[in-house]
């Protein structure tokens, strides 16, 4: 199913079960919805399962579905979340195998330590001081990755335009 008839079914699903909980969420300054995986089978079973076997598409595909819902207020950035997965995507931490890579899964664990919420880098622009290129660089690790290189052929320090930040905590 490709990403353009997956946000379509998506808009008519929320559009008919979730508009009014959604208006309900960003009038309260909730950016997210939940959506219960079930009402989602019965809807549109190729959808839901479509959902379990390749989550990270398809979860994108809804949050652009929610913003394109005609509401009253002007929507940017919501998160959809879900709930009521089948028992089969239920496992504990110490189960999960490589065949579940790129499932979608609920995980049940017990949060014995986690660290403070910080900010983390996960996207950065880069001004090239020599011709004004500007480069975005994804940032995956603990350092600031820089670019090695312009387009210029210069090499060195980059002017730092802007980074996006998200709000990132350890748990173990």
């Amino acid at each position: 199913m490709e990403g353009v008839e997956q946000i379509t079914r998506f808009a008519e699903f929320m559009e008919e079960h979730y508009k009014k909980d959604l208006l309900e969420n960003v009038t309260n300054s909730k950016n997210f919805v939940i959506i219960d995986f079930m009402e989602l089978t019965k809807f549109d079973p190729e959808l839901a399962e479509q959902l379990l076997n390749d989550p990270e598409e398809t979860i994108k595909a809804c949050e652009v579905a929610a913003e394109q819902i005609d509401l009253p207020i002007d929507l940017k950035k919501i998160r959809v979340r879900f709930s009521n997965l089948p028992p089969t995507s239920n496992i504990m931490i110490r189960d999960i195998r490589s065949s579940h890579i790129n499932k979608f899964l609920q995980i049940e664990g017990l949060v014995r330590q986690k660290s403070n919420v910080r900010p983390q880098v996960v996207s950065s622009r880069f001004e090239c001081p020599s011709c004004g290129a500007i480069q975005s660089i994804l940032q995956l690790g603990e350092s600031i990755r820089e670019p090695s290189q312009c387009g210029c052929g210069r090499k060195g320090k980059f002017r730092v335009l802007s980074q996006e930040l998200v709000d990132a905590q350890r748990m173990v």
